[in-house]
């Protein structure tokens, strides 16, 4: 089954945003909002992708997206919302076809992305990252949304004996966080520790060897006592540091 935006065969609509009903509008919002959504369904990305350029069922679940020039496959996923790396892929795609929230016409919900700035507040239970609005003064700065809260259950003995060794776990945990502070702009990396304690130093290892587009965005690297330090403090400390 393909879904076809009839007035767009082969190229983009002169104006994308005529094309989009408000249903889609909400679904291209979605895409690009931060934190990544994880309530993203599929049934409304295949409208969103009919509605802008064609969405073609293929076999087995796959599904071939065309937006202008370019192209995407994706499976449907097993459940009816997408996993964060799907809405990325999205995202990425949606871009490169010049389709995003800020395209004329379309609406603007939040500061453009260089004045965004993401705080990682990370040590080894886990990370919290914060979107802070550069632009405005320090009493309104946080942009208000639930930071994303991202685990890692690696067992802490077993990493510290060995931390040459890669665990699967490690990699998947700053994976995540990767994915959290894929899009904005400059970076500030709280940790706690020193050493091989200090899980900012081993997140920034491992942009540096797998997100080298990431890595260069971190301005600073802070360390501070997360055991005793409050939100509000944390991210005046943050704020600041952006210089």
């Amino acid at each position: 089954m393909t879904y076809l935006n009839q007035s767009a065969s082969g190229a983009i609509a002169s104006d994308l945003a005529l094309a989009e009903t408000g249903a889609d509008r909400r679904t291209l919002e979605a895409i690009f909002q931060h934190p990544l959504s994880h309530n993203l369904a599929w049934r409304e990305v295949v409208a969103l992708m009919g509605a802008v350029g064609e969405a073609q069922e293929k076999a087995n679940g796959e599904f071939l997206f065309r937006v202008g020039d370019e192209r995407l496959s994706m499976k449907k996923p097993r459940h009816k919302d997408l996993t964060g790396p799907d809405v990325m892929d999205l995202r990425h795609f949606l871009t490169r076809a010049g389709l995003t929230p800020n395209t004329p016409g379309a609406a603007r919900s939040e500061p453009a992305a260089e004045a965004i700035g993401l705080i990682v507040v990370i040590d080894h239970a886990g990370a919290k990252v914060y979107r802070i609005d550069r632009s405005a003064d320090d009493a309104q700065g946080v942009i208000p949304f639930d930071p994303q809260h991202l685990l890692h259950h690696l067992e802490r003995k077993r990493r510290d004996e060995d931390r040459d060794e890669t665990y699967p776990d490690d990699e998947h945990f700053f994976e995540q966080v990767a994915t959290a502070v894929s899009s904005g702009g400059e970076i500030v990396v709280i940790g706690h520790g020193k050493g091989q304690s200090n899980e900012a130093d081993h997140l920034i290892a491992y942009l540096e060897s797998h997100h080298k587009e990431i890595r260069e965005r971190i301005v600073r690297e802070i360390v501070a006592d997360l055991s005793h330090a409050t939100t509000p403090e944390l991210l005046q400390l943050g704020r600041h540091a952006f210089g």
